[in-house]
Parts: C-alpha cells; sequence; structure tokens
C-alpha cells in the first residue's frame, strides 16, 4: 500500500513539475510578445503591472494546489521592498564590479553616453516581467520541487544546471556560456532565495541584471542586442574575456566574481544554520514569503 502511495505522490509530484513549468513559460511567452510590439511605451506601462499581477497570484494558485495550505507571496510591503532592494543592491554591486573590471584591462569601451527616458522605462517594465516569471519558473517551481526529492544541495546544483543550459539556445550561446551561468547566477539565485526565504530577493537580482547589462552599459543580454541604451560601448578582447555576442556573463570575470559573491552567500547561509537550526531545513525548500514547505510530509489529499 505504501508502494501504491509513493507513486502516486511521484506521479503527482511529476505533474506539478512539468506541468507547472510549461504554463509559466507560456504566461511569460505570451506577456513578452504583447510588451514587444511596436506601440506607445505609456500603453506598456499597464500591461507590463498587469504581466506582473497575473504570475504572482497564478504562482500564489500554483502553490495552494501543491503545498495544500494557504499560501502567502506577499507579507508586509516595507519587508518585501527590503527583500527586493537587497536584491538589485547585489546585482549592482556584482555587474558593476564586472564592467569596472573589464573598463581597467580596457576589453569595455564606452562610445557616447544618451538616456531615452521612454526606452529605459520600457526596458525596466519588460526585464521586471522577464525577471519574476523566470524567477517563479527556476527558483519557485523547479527548485523548491526538487528540494522536496533530492534535498537542499543537489536542488541548488540541478536547478543551476537547468537555468544554465534553458539559454543554450539564444543567440551566441554556447556550452561555455551555459556552464558560466549556471556556476554564477544559477547558484547564487538559489542560495540567496534559501537565504533570504524569500523569492523577492533572485527576483531582484535577475531583474537588476538584465537591465543594467542591456540597458544602461549597452552590452548583449543572454544574445539579446539592446537598442538605445544610455552607454553605447563595444566589448575588445578574446571571447573568453569579452563573453562574445553572449554578453559579459560568459566573461571569465563574472564567473571569478561570480563564485565569489556565490561562496560568500553560501558561507551565510551555514553560518545562519548553524545559529538558527531549523530556519532552512537541509531536505526542505525555502518558503515565499512566508508559505510553507513540507517536502515528503506534504498533507495527503
Amino acid at each position: 500500500m505504501n508502494n501504491i502511495r509513493n507513486k502516486m505522490d511521484f506521479y503527482e509530484w511529476i505533474c506539478f513539475f512539468f506541468i507547472g513549468i510549461v504554463c509559466f513559460l507560456f504566461i511569460m511567452g505570451f506577456f513578452e510578445a504583447i510588451l514587444m510590439m511596436d506601440y506607445t511605451i505609456y500603453a506598456k506601462i499597464p500591461i507590463a503591472l498587469v504581466a506582473c499581477w497575473v504570475l504572482l497570484l497564478s504562482f500564489r494558485k500554483f502553490l495552494v494546489l501543491y503545498t495544500r495550505v494557504k499560501a502567502k507571496i506577499f507579507t508586509t510591503p516595507q519587508h518585501d521592498v527590503k527583500i527586493l532592494l537587497t536584491g538589485w543592491g547585489v546585482s549592482v554591486l556584482f555587474f558593476g564590479t564586472i564592467m569596472a573590471s573589464l573598463y581597467c584591462l580596457h576589453v569595455y569601451q564606452p562610445q557616447k553616453i544618451n538616456c531615452d527616458i521612454q526606452n529605459q522605462l520600457y526596458g525596466w517594465l519588460l526585464f521586471a516581467v522577464v525577471g519574476i516569471s523566470e524567477e517563479i519558473i527556476c527558483r519557485g517551481i523547479a527548485f523548491r520541487l526538487l528540494c522536496d526529492r533530492i534535498g537542499m544541495t543537489w536542488a541548488l546544483i540541478l536547478s543551476a544546471v537547468i537555468f544554465g543550459f534553458a539559454h543554450i539556445f539564444n543567440d551566441g550561446a554556447t556550452v561555455w556560456s551555459a556552464l558560466a551561468i549556471a556556476v554564477t547566477s544559477g547558484w547564487l539565485l538559489g542560495v540567496a532565495y534559501v537565504y533570504h526565504q524569500s523569492l523577492w530577493a533572485p527576483i531582484g537580482m535577475h531583474w537588476a541584471w538584465n537591465y543594467l547589462e542591456g540597458y544602461v552599459f549597452g552590452c548583449p543580454v543572454s544574445g539579446v542586442f539592446i537598442q538605445h541604451p544610455i552607454i553605447t560601448s563595444r566589448l575588445v578582447g578574446p571571447t573568453w574575456l569579452t563573453g562574445g555576442s553572449f554578453g559579459p556573463e560568459a566573461s571569465v570575470i563574472a564567473i571569478l566574481i561570480g563564485v565569489a559573491i556565490s561562496l560568500y552567500y553560501t558561507l551565510k547561509l551555514k553560518q545562519k544554520r548553524t545559529t538558527k537550526g531549523s530556519t532552512v531545513p537541509p531536505s526542505r525548500c525555502p518558503p515565499v514569503s512566508p508559505a510553507p514547505l513540507y517536502g515528503k510530509n506534504r498533507p495527503r489529499r
């Protein structure tokens, strides 16, 4: 009887995992397609806000179905904004250090500066939708559900690999660029999710990274070239240093800095677990402000 129950639980987990990812990929693609159409930015503002709201509410519904309890995606505005801004701050430090290093090495060469407010607002909104949707898929669903099956450490590793190789079909992508994203962003975003116990941390990191890379520094964002950034620039040097047409995130400089920041976060998480005991159980994934985790002890219908 227990074997039958375990098989039913596994099949149910498989359904939640794959159907959840496919559904949110569809929602993300639908709203991104609408936002990329050619019409006034002032019409795109409410559409982007609706997209974010639909994504978050849909994720809340997914959590309710999966955990079988009332789930929350918000705590207090002050707390959520603080965590979101913390994520932004980490990416500003992370990517700013990368670009400063490349500039000092004469690899990153600014050409001119121009600020188109409407274009910047569009980029800011577009990458908000991208950040929320991709973090729901990769951390909120993939990492979270993997934790319930294989434990937090292996879930971090596997979700990082999934996140990295999800970019393999982008323009200019290589196995190297996919591994670079997995090693730097994939692990860091997962650890930040666990450490802060909130999906808003990796959302802030992801959102800020893409926006800064493309719309501020004028670099390709995972193979996507951005029109009219604040700084029109070029990257000069070998591909292993510049990241090539994929962008600086595939640069060895980004990997070194990303590993350093990821190691810092990992050590902070280890210290937090040591001092606070069961704050983050090793066999369970973190809640989403503050939806509970059950793992194998999830209530049965």
